[in-house]
């Protein structure tokens, strides 16, 4: 994992502005469309580097989510500005509800900066990060914009 500011007073890898993360005009795909209008700044081991506005960013082929469960999905980019996805452990949605789990946020693979993620609920049917449909029936998608992967997972 890269240098996060809270192991070195100097470097860091961090997002340094509001991504805009959502869903792309073809369904499949996501986009950063930051409020700026102008990209997201990024800074990986303390080198800087920028990130144009991007729409329908082809999602990373990962394992198929089950039906009725949760999941999170890490949105990174490396110092090439490519974008891809990690995907999180699944969990039953009826447990988190219940208060029973917690839906953590996978880690950034190396030399990646975190941008943001997003979370998929499935009810009535599965998800394929880059085949399904997000806003599909029976999927939910909700976005979040990183600073740096929150410490704590989604209780509900």
């Amino acid at each position: 994992m890269s240098n996060n500011l809270s192991e070195r007073h100097y470097g860091g890898t961090f997002c340094l502005a509001k991504a805009g993360l959502t869903e792309g005009t073809n369904a499949t795909t996501i986009q950063i469309a930051a409020p700026n209008g102008a990209g997201v700044d990024f800074c990986i081991d303390g080198i800087l580097y920028h990130k144009a506005d991007t729409d329908n960013i082809a999602m990373t082929a990962l394992d198929q989510q089950a039906d009725d469960t949760t999941c999170l999905y890490l949105v990174q980019i490396n110092a090439s500005g490519t974008v891809s996805m990690v995907k999180g452990d699944e969990v039953a949605t009826a447990d988190l509800a219940n208060d029973e789990v917690i839906a953590q946020w996978p880690e950034p693979t190396a030399d990646n900066c975190p941008l943001g993620g997003f979370r998929i609920v499935t009810d009535g049917g599965t998800f394929t990060s880059g085949t399904t449909d997000l806003s599909g029936t029976g999927v939910t998608d909700t976005f979040y914009d990183f600073f740096a992967v929150p410490p704590a997972g989604l209780t509900s």
